[in-house]
């Protein structure tokens, strides 16, 4: 069937996609703090939901930090290790059916590139990111639960962490009102576990947000698109839209996010052989 696996291989959970005459099938995905056991467990899950065998794999291209603890051939199919810039720039373009963007590849921390289908080029990284969440969580309310942070922040209000434009200024052109000052400028003595919560998706969110705008006027774009898993957070998408209205940007959440790089590491044509 010559099916085209990508296998994005993270920290914790790997995606597994796969593409047989450009088409993309059921995509699965595993939780495990273990490479080589999520490996073998996403590729096996992933064969049996799309009803396939080893022979009908004809490659697997491989990303992601867990990548490296693979060095042979996979269950003796062609195995090849994809150019992770690459992986996130094609996964989001492909997600998102446009032709060049900004893509933002958040987990544990963030990595942005440039890509135009043509060419990707990785702009920038930085340590702010899903693993800022949970540590600050962890520290200030006592929580290390990615949903439960999300459900906490849903019912939360900024207006008793943040000092918003408001708190400081009747009006200043160009910015909403509700726009933030300072990040936990304005932390009420009252305020909640749900408001801190918020506060701390805002803080990191707002951080990523700005720069993938800087990104975007850099590479004279419009197109942001987001990836990755912490993307499910409601939060987070709601801080990030903020920028399309400030900096007339179009700001994306592709669905099925989480699978955009493994996705890209399929379609990548820049890998080099283990």
């Amino acid at each position: 069937m010559d099916v085209t696996v990508g296998l994005d291989i993270g920290g914790s959970t790997t995606k597994v996609v796969g593409f047989q005459d450009k088409k993309l099938l059921d995509m699965t995905f595993v939780k495990s703090s273990d490479p080589l056991a999520a490996a073998y467990g996403g590729l096996g899950k992933f064969m049996n939901i799309n009803h396939l065998s080893l022979a009908d794999i004809a490659q697997i291209k491989m990303t992601g930090v867990g990548s490296s603890y693979i060095t042979q051939n996979f269950l003796g199919c062609e195995t090849v290790l994809a150019n992770e810039f690459e992986a996130v720039g094609l996964g989001g373009l492909h997600l998102s059916k446009i032709d060049e963007a900004i893509v933002v590849s958040v987990g544990t921390g963030t990595s942005m590139v440039y890509s135009d289908q043509e060419h990707t080029e990785h702009i920038i990284g930085s340590g702010v990111g899903g693993g800022t969440v949970l540590g600050l969580s962890n520290k200030i309310l006592n929580i290390r639960d990615f949903d439960l942070i999300s459900d906490l922040a849903d019912k939360g209000s900024l207006s008793n962490v943040d000092l918003l434009v408001s708190d400081i200024s009747q009006a200043v052109p160009g910015l909403s009102s509700e726009a933030t000052a300072s990040n936990f400028g304005n932390v009420s003595d009252s305020a909640k576990q749900e408001d801190l919560a918020c506060g701390i998706i805002n803080m990191v969110f707002q951080s990523i947000g700005t720069m993938a705008v800087l990104s975007a006027k850099l590479n004279n774009t419009k197109n942001i698109v987001f990836s990755g898993s912490v993307m499910d957070i409601r939060q987070a998408q709601k801080s990030l839209h903020q920028f399309s209205e400030l900096y007339d940007v179009n700001i994306i959440f592709p669905e099925q996010a989480k699978f955009s790089t493994a996705i890209g590491a399929a379609l990548s044509n820049k890998y080099t052989s283990l």
